[in-house]
């Protein structure tokens, strides 16, 4: 029968699980989604993941139970890159190594008999081998530390009592967020086989009573924090931003918020025509000392974790390339209710604009 599993709303207590821990282990190959990297041929990667698995399907977590969230993961990764090439006046450069930790929450969206359709976002670093310093003519990776984001949708087929087969297909990001310019990113697609094996369980431990208690109630946040982007092929000088941002969140329930406010990031260093080279920011190159918009999206929490995406419009950005529009993404801890440490990622289109860290209040 097929089920769709999504709930929105929960009562105060619920009933204690089991915690099953497991490990996972998937292979992966893959294409480069960029054909202008390398207009001769098509670049490919291939790769290992190596996962720790936390099996919540039975939690009484709330944001678990409102996601239907069957497992959390923490592993290791490896990609061979060395098939990712990127030419330049003829001359072919491949991608080295990346070697990286990734976190992963398994979303289970539809249930097939005991199979299970399943939506698998990622977020970790890694360390990629060959950047804009080993090879200067190059200009896709820009640092050795890099975001690793992923994005997957696949099947789990149970095959016995504690092991299960995968069969997915992936979106893998690789980039710096602008710290350090060039930053193009490798983005490419994969498909994947894995097998999951569960090693053992235990009593999920009661967590009312005393676990992390968010505010239940509409508020208004405040972000407040500084960053920088990378100057082009220069690694001392760097163009720093403040960034503010005041909103309302509307409660849904412990897992969602939807909101919306306005973003106002200050320029330390504009854009002068004049001294083209020396203050060109790209996307981000403003005329102004200010930027300021408008924009609207949702906070998903994860008890003290908290994931935001806005989308945005501009009503003042008097900027070289005429950018209209924008949006942000963020990950939050908080360190009480109220005040919370957060890193949000400003970005025009799918080029990083700056990383802004800071504090996050909500009133």
């Amino acid at each position: 029968m097929l089920q769709l599993t999504a709930a929105i709303t929960f009562p105060s207590f619920a009933q204690v699980g089991q915690i099953k821990h497991g490990l996972t282990v998937k292979t992966s190959y893959g294409i480069d989604v960029n054909t202008n990297n390398n207009p001769h041929s098509r670049n490919y990667l291939y790769g290992l993941q190596v996962s720790y698995n936390k099996n919540i399907a039975t939690s009484d977590q709330p944001w678990a139970r409102f996601f239907n969230a069957q497992n959390i993961s923490f592993g290791l990764t490896w990609h061979n890159l060395n098939g990712m090439k990127e030419v330049v006046d003829g001359i072919s450069y491949s991608g080295g190594q990346a070697i990286g930790a990734l976190a992963e929450v398994d979303v289970q969206l539809l249930r097939l008999g005991k199979s299970k359709l399943l939506f698998t976002p990622g977020i970790g670093l890694a360390y990629i081998s060959q950047t804009i310093n080993t090879q200067p003519a190059t200009s896709i990776i820009g640092s050795h530390i890099n975001l690793a984001v992923s994005s997957e949708l696949g099947i789990e087929i149970p095959v016995g009592p504690h092991t299960s087969l995968l069969a997915a297909a992936r979106m893998q990001h690789y980039s710096n967020g602008a710290i350090k310019v060039p930053n193009g990113g490798w983005n490419a697609v994969l498909g994947s086989l894995g097998v999951r094996t569960i090693l053992g369980s235990e009593p999920e431990k009661p967590t009312e009573a005393t676990a992390y208690r968010p505010l239940e109630r509409n508020n208004v946040d405040i972000w407040l924090g500084a960053g920088f982007r990378g100057k082009y092929r220069d690694k001392s000088e760097k163009f720093y931003r403040t960034g503010a941002y005041v909103g309302y969140n509307y409660f849904i329930n412990r897992a969602l918020s939807l909101k919306a406010g306005s973003h106002l990031v200050y320029y330390h260093t504009v854009f002068d025509i004049e001294r083209f080279d020396e203050t060109f920011q790209y996307y981000g190159s403003s005329y102004d000392r200010v930027r300021w918009g408008i924009a609207a999206g949702a906070d998903l929490s994860m008890n003290r974790f908290v994931v935001n995406i806005m989308y945005g419009k501009y009503l003042h950005y008097r900027n070289f390339h005429n950018v209209k529009w924008y949006w942000v993404s963020g990950l939050r801890y908080y360190l009480t209710p109220n005040i919370g440490l957060q890193s949000t990622l400003y970005l025009h289109g799918a080029q990083a604009d700056y990383t802004n860290w800071g504090l996050v209040f909500n009133l």
